[in-house]
């Protein structure tokens, strides 16, 4: 049963990725600061701001980035992060980490990172471990798995709305 609206884990969750994405996005065109912001905040949620995730979606993340999205993420285990931005073991164990990853990588983080903080504000602390746990609506697959294109991120966004507001899913 969701926890009804815990803003406060949610909100620390979606500073942790703008850590991540300020310090790791390498974008030619514009120097990010520590003071960006990629999510707004108002009194109840934060959400991911869709223009400025539009803009840097196309550029790189350099490697080093992904051990520190998967802390600020709070998935319950590294497989988890492997199926979430569709990357594998030996790719990341051969990554040197200032490697740029291909762009395709940061708007999966951009993605993922959007649905695991709504996922918060929708069960609290344990958002995270609903987006690891298989469903039977998503075939069998964990929301994060079922969320690596954008076809199955709005799946997941819709299903987490229904479940905060008493709808059907």
């Amino acid at each position: 049963m969701p926890k009804n609206e815990t803003p406060s884990a949610a909100c620390q969750m979606a500073r942790e990725f703008e850590r991540v994405f300020v310090v790791f996005l390498d974008s030619p065109d514009r120097r990010l600061r520590s003071g960006d912001h990629f999510f707004d905040r108002s009194a109840n949620s934060c959400r991911l701001d869709r223009d400025k995730a539009s803009h840097y979606a196309s550029s790189s993340m350099r490697a080093g980035a992904v051990d520190e999205w998967f802390k600020a993420s709070r998935l319950p285990r590294k497989k988890d992060l492997q199926l979430a931005l569709c990357l594998n073991a030996s790719m990341l164990s051969r990554a040197h980490a200032e490697k740029p990853l291909e762009p395709v990588v940061t708007e999966r983080m951009f993605r993922q990172a959007d649905l695991l903080v709504r996922a918060t504000e929708v069960f609290g602390e344990d958002g995270p471990k609903w987006m690891a746990t298989p469903h039977p609506l998503l075939d069998g697959k964990t929301p994060a798995e079922f969320a690596t294109n954008e076809f199955g991120g709005e799946k997941v966004r819709s299903m987490l709305n229904a479940i905060e507001h008493g709808g059907v899913v």
